[in-house]
């Protein structure tokens, strides 16, 4: 059986155009949230994103049916925004609320994300946007986009002990942000 990627690629591949526009728009979000999560800055991000798919375009003819599209936009998007703040040398920015919706998801129905939007969720976010950059990168990928050890190590280009060191960096600096906040006094911070 066949994932809806793999149709479209094979369809685009066999020249309907319209396959790419669906490529793009089931993937758009989650390109422009790990832009965002890297550049922090809404424009930028933006820009960044057409840039990835711009990239995607050209490379479709040739991708394979069967690769796995997520990694490879994940790979491209990280690799472009990193050479892009390389270049800008840009000041980092608060998320705002709006954004971190956009990065979290649509799950607006579940209680976690309506209790992430609370007080709670607006002290951990500050908290987040205060980690070094490649520990908020590595963060937001595991606990905001859920991805595995492993995706996140081939994302962003390094090992899987890499990967685990820059989280337990900021899993314990998130901890020490949040030392006597009422988070702390009731859970820990995983």
């Amino acid at each position: 059986m066949f994932t809806e990627d793999e149709i479209l690629i094979s369809r685009f591949q066999r020249g309907d155009d319209e396959a790419f526009d669906r490529l793009m728009a089931a993937h758009t979000d989650k390109v422009f949230a790990l832009a965002w999560g890297v550049l922090q800055n809404r424009e930028d991000a933006i820009d960044a994103t057409q840039e990835v798919f711009i990239k995607l375009h050209a490379a479709l003819a040739k991708f394979p049916a069967s690769g796995n599209l997520n990694a490879w936009l994940y790979r491209v998007c990280l690799n472009h925004c990193i050479d892009r703040k390389r270049r800008a040398k840009h000041s980092s920015a608060a998320l705002s609320d709006a954004d971190w919706e956009r990065l979290r998801g649509p799950e607006v129905d579940e209680p976690e994300f309506r209790a992430y939007q609370s007080e709670v969720g607006r002290i951990i976010r500050e908290a987040v946007d205060r980690l070094p950059e490649r520990q908020r990168m590595v963060f937001i990928l595991r606990h905001y986009k859920l991805l595995s050890i492993e995706e996140i190590g081939r994302a962003i280009g390094c090992t899987s002990g890499t990967v685990k060191a820059h989280l337990s960096r900021a899993t314990a600096r998130m901890r020490d942000e949040l030392k006597g906040t009422v988070l702390l006094e009731s859970s820990e911070v995983e």
